[in-house]
């Protein structure tokens, strides 16, 4: 777990039930029972079942995906964090180059984590992107979690690590699955975003990552949260998607951690790929819904960062 002035990833420090920030948003903004009702009224039936690809992993790679779908040459240095190795960041650089990247911006592709959006996204091979994002994905969990025991790419010598290698880590399953789940956010999700004209940023660095480790999907104001979960079973075997309390407090984490309103977020969002829902909230009316009162968030992001300033 990677830890950034003294703090976890927001997502680890909102996991922890006895985590100050945790406790923070909690208790300024727990009333969001009657919007998790509201979620599980209007979301659709299960579209995109599970297979045998690894949940997590399929989880990461569509965030990957997603990437890929909003911008031709993404910033590729998250899932280069966690790589000490020079052959490993060569075999990066070599995928990014298959990937139709620039030579200069291969291994980080520097200037394209924030744009003026919506871009058309890449026009790669949907089979290679896919074998790609699975690669990126295992390669961004060294950064997030660690080396992990049962990890395909542990079973590679690292110094003779290759961009080819890196892809055969996908299965057919793995592909498959990503090839469903992109299908559903090119109808679902995708119309939804590239309505919005502004400024776009994939992976934004807010000021507040210096003392917390965060990052999402901003589209000219809206926050964006992605998720493949498969939600729980019902009494009949079949699949029901609902709004987390973890979900929701995630969401709040990324708005408090901008804490000079850098992004302008206006809105909140998130995007289930397994059943195509996409929910967005304005953010005003949400924080007063979930705060029971008038909000003022630049209060609210001052106290915040306080919070995270002094309890290390």
């Amino acid at each position: 777990m990677t830890v950034v002035g003294g703090w976890p990833s927001l997502t680890a420090a909102l996991s922890d039930r006895n985590s100050p920030t945790r406790s923070f948003i909690q208790e300024r903004f727990g009333r969001w029972q009657d919007l998790q009702a509201r979620y599980r009224e209007a979301i659709a039936p299960l579209a995109v079942p599970g297979g045998q690809a690894n949940p997590a992993t399929i989880g990461s790679a569509f965030d990957w995906m997603v990437r890929f779908m909003v911008h031709p040459c993404p910033d590729l240095r998250l899932a280069l964090i966690g790589v000490r190795i020079p052959p490993v960041r060569q075999a990066v650089h070599e995928l990014a180059l298959m990937l139709n990247y620039p030579d200069s911006d291969g291994s980080g592709g520097v200037g394209n984590a924030r744009f003026s959006g919506p871009v058309a996204g890449s026009v790669a091979d949907h089979q290679l992107l896919a074998r790609a994002c699975w690669a990126l994905a295992l390669l961004t969990d060294l950064y997030r979690v660690g080396p992990t025991p049962g990890s395909p790419l542990m079973a590679l010598a690292p110094r003779s690590i290759t961009a080819e290698k890196l892809l055969d880590l996908a299965s057919p399953e793995a592909v498959e699955e990503l090839r469903a789940l992109r299908a559903s956010a090119e109808r679902a999700l995708l119309p939804a975003l590239t309505a919005r004209r502004g400024a776009w940023a994939v992976g934004p660095t807010f000021a507040g990552s210096s003392l917390m480790n965060a990052d999402d999907l901003i589209a000219a104001g809206l926050l964006l949260e992605l998720k493949t979960s498969l939600g729980s079973k019902r009494r009949d075997g079949t699949r029901r998607s609902s709004l987390e309390a973890p979900t929701i407090m995630q969401l709040l984490g990324y708005v408090l951690l901008d804490f000079s309103d850098e992004f302008a977020i206006d809105a909140v969002g998130v995007y289930n790929a397994r059943y195509a829902h996409l929910a967005a909230w304005r953010l005003p009316e949400l924080l007063a819904e979930l705060a029971g009162r008038p909000v003022d968030l630049k209060e609210e992001r001052a106290a915040f960062r306080e919070l995270l300033s002094t309890h290390v």
